[in-house]
Order: structure tokens, then C-alpha cells, then sequence
């Protein structure tokens, strides 16, 4: 009898580990993989773009991905980008397509709900951008002028806000944006001020408005995990910020690329 109990005991936890299912966190498959997969923007210059010389990534968000990638796998090298607008990078984190998006993206209750973010990276403001000698001078002049957004971005859903009668243009991505604009289908673009900062730098004839309607803070997206318990990516991810912050890292990439 006790043979019989002894093998059905045996049996019992030979069932039980076969039918356990390994997890493996999403830090530990970056590491196993060897290199960590980014989503950025390519028409936010400075903070992500493509740059003519080297046909390369290149801003502020891609120095801050380099540190992270350098930080968990030894190499800035180690690292894969992928292009995603304010319209696509929610669902190119949410599908696994990419690991963190680093791409200007602003800490919002809604977005909150679908991903994870880091500790904030940069504080930025919307304003706008209007020709130098545009009447427009604050917000409330926006009334009734035709005014470009970016669909998707939080920029779209400030100025419907705010401005309610402004006449709103849309277009998927920065570059269209800011080329209708500069084409004169619209009296203004509004978008975070650090971007408008990196369309003045490259082009003469246009001023940005005085006052900001909002403070955004930037943060790394980060994919919510089926397992609440697996916060790993995202407590290395803070851990690497907050050294950045406190190391000088995060002042002097401000000042490589001109920002305030």
C-alpha cells in the first residue's frame, strides 16, 4: 500500500511540473536576445530624426535610448529602431513589436491605462508656430484660424479643448505637418514647443508663441506585463533615468541639442 501511495505522490508532482508553464520576465528576453528594440520618430527634430549625413537616427530620444541600451546589454549598439508616429506607437508597444517607445510621448491618464511609463525624462509645453508677421500672438487668437495638428497626438486633443472653434487640419505625421504649414494651408501649427524649436532651427520667417497652454512630461513607454509581479524592464528603466538625472547625463544632452 505504501508503494502505491508513494508512486501516486511521485506521479502527482511529475504532473504538476510538467503542466507548470515557465515565464521568462521581458528584461531577461532582452538580455537573452542581445539586443533591445526602440520605437522612435524620424520627423521630430531635435529630439528624433533621421540625419541627411549619415542616414542615421539621431536626437535627444535616441541619446536617451543608446544609455538605456548601453546600460542593460554593455553597447549603445545593441539596439534596433523602429519608426512609429503619435498614431502607432501605442499599438506598436501593445503588440510586442517593440520594447520601450522613446518618441516625445507624454504621460496621460488615457495612455496610462494601456502601457506602463518610466519616471519622467524631459518637461516640455504645446505652443504654436505662426509666420513672423501673423497677428496671432496668444491662444485665444487662434479663434476661427485654421490651425495644424498632428491626428493622434495630445497636441489635437488640447487645442479642440481649449480652442473649440479653431479650424482644425490634420496630418499623420510631423514632416506633412510642417510642410503644409510652411505651404501656407494653415495659420499656425501647434505642437510641443520642443519641436517647433527644432522646425525653427532649419527655417527663417516664422516665430513661436509667447505663452504655453500645458506642461508635458516625456517619459519611456513600456508594455504592460501579464504578469503584475514583473515589473524588471520598468524598474531598471527608472533606475537608469534617475542616474541620468543625477549623473549630469539628461543636462548635457539638453545642451547638445539646444534645448532649454
Amino acid at each position: 500500500m505504501k508503494k502505491i501511495l508513494t508512486l501516486l505522490v511521485l506521479a502527482l508532482v511529475l504532473f504538476t511540473a510538467c503542466g507548470k508553464k515557465e515565464t521568462i520576465s521581458k528584461y531577461d528576453e532582452i538580455v537573452n536576445r542581445g539586443y533591445l528594440i526602440v520605437g522612435v520618430k524620424t520627423d521630430s527634430k531635435p529630439f528624433g530624426f533621421i540625419d541627411d549625413e549619415t542616414n542615421t537616427n539621431a536626437g535627444f530620444d535616441i541619446d536617451v535610448a543608446k544609455y538605456i541600451a548601453q546600460d542593460i546589454l554593455g553597447s549603445e549598439r545593441r539596439i534596433k529602431f523602429i519608426s512609429v508616429t503619435p498614431n502607432t506607437k501605442i499599438e506598436t508597444l501593445t503588440s510586442g513589436e517593440a520594447d520601450l517607445i522613446i518618441a516625445t510621448m507624454s504621460i496621460t491618464p488615457q495612455r496610462a491605462l494601456l502601457i506602463d511609463f518610466s519616471t519622467p525624462y524631459y518637461v516640455a509645453g504645446q505652443s504654436a508656430l505662426v509666420k513672423e508677421d501673423s497677428n496671432i500672438h496668444t491662444f485665444s487668437d487662434l479663434k476661427d484660424k485654421r490651425t495644424i495638428v498632428v491626428l493622434g497626438s495630445t497636441a489635437e486633443k488640447n487645442i479642440r479643448r481649449i480652442i473649440p472653434l479653431a479650424k482644425i487640419i490634420g496630418y499623420k505625421n510631423y514632416k506633412e505637418a510642417f510642410t503644409a504649414f510652411s505651404n501656407g494651408e494653415a495659420d499656425a501649427i501647434s505642437t510641443d514647443d520642443t519641436i517647433l524649436s527644432g522646425f525653427l532651427t532649419d527655417h527663417k520667417g516664422y516665430r513661436m508663441l509667447k505663452n504655453k497652454i500645458t506642461k508635458e512630461a516625456y517619459a519611456v513607454g513600456i508594455r504592460k506585463s501579464d504578469d503584475e509581479s514583473d515589473d524588471k524592464l520598468k524598474r531598471n528603466v527608472n533606475i537608469i533615468i534617475t542616474r541620468m538625472q543625477k549623473d549630469g547625463t539628461l543636462k548635457n544632452l539638453k545642451k547638445k541639442w539646444n534645448l532649454k
